[in-house]
């Protein structure tokens, strides 16, 4: 336990000190005073541009979170086999808290810009159509997916030790898979219909029991990676 808690605490220190964290962090919280700004401006519903905002932070954002995660084991490859072979830490260890320490961030910077924002939408008087339970869902949906994504990264870290090789797997597996579904779930052409079903689910119009096995299917998929990354990782000649 101790020294999962040191590799965690270090990695978020690691973290803390990133300049690409802060430069997301800033460009973010500016795009989003931005949003709420516009918001009063023109006459759009909420949701729409909730909706907008989520999805430019997801499809702008994975690439933070690709360059943030691929590179989580293979920068430490070099000096990191003393402390196994002395056992005094283990691959499950390690791994574990690499997932952990990038999720809390990823996930930390995408809900600390997002909820206020949210919040400050669904508070407006005028062309106010969010919902608490759709800004429930629909947050929740996007973190899964950031999480998703982080585990994937790190997965990747853990089997290819060039840490460029892995980001551009990383990248080209995920915006070619993210695009193709975003592609099967658009409604229209239209400004909207290119959101998919995440404004309706902003504005509330959902039965929770069809979203589970999505949300399930999520986690699961997480499991998996994180199980796939701890016997790779395990087995690797380091």
């Amino acid at each position: 336990m101790k020294a999962w808690m040191a590799i965690l605490t270090d990695d978020l220190g690691t973290m803390v000190r990133s300049w690409i964290i802060w430069i997301w962090f800033a460009v973010t919280a500016v795009a989003g005073v931005l949003a709420v700004v516009i918001s009063t401006a023109f006459t759009d519903p909420t949701s729409f541009i909730l909706a907008w905002g989520m999805a430019l932070y997801l499809a702008l954002g994975s690439f933070v979170v690709i360059i943030v995660t691929a590179t989580a084991a293979s920068s430490e490859l070099a000096y990191l086999g003393d402390a196994l072979i002395s056992r005094s830490l283990t691959p499950i260890q390690y791994v574990l808290a690499k997932l952990a320490s990038r999720l809390f961030t990823i996930l930390t910077l995408f809900l600390v810009v997002v909820v206020p924002v949210a919040v400050a939408l669904f508070i407006q008087l005028d062309d106010n159509d969010l919902t608490t339970k759709g800004i429930i869902l629909g947050t929740s949906y996007v973190s899964l997916l950031l999480g998703l994504l982080c585990f994937f990264g790190v997965t990747l870290s853990t089997i290819v030790s060039n840490g460029l090789v892995a980001m551009a797997l990383a990248m080209m597996t995920w915006y070619l898979g993210v695009g193709g579904y975003a592609l099967t779930q658009a409604r229209s052409f239209s400004p909207e219909g290119v959101l998919g079903q995440l404004p309706p689910i902003l504005r509330g119009s959902f039965v929770m029991v069809d979203n589970w096995p999505i949300v399930g299917g999520m986690v699961g998929l997480m499991v998996l990676m994180a199980l796939l990354s701890i016997l790779i990782f395990s087995k690797q000649d380091i």
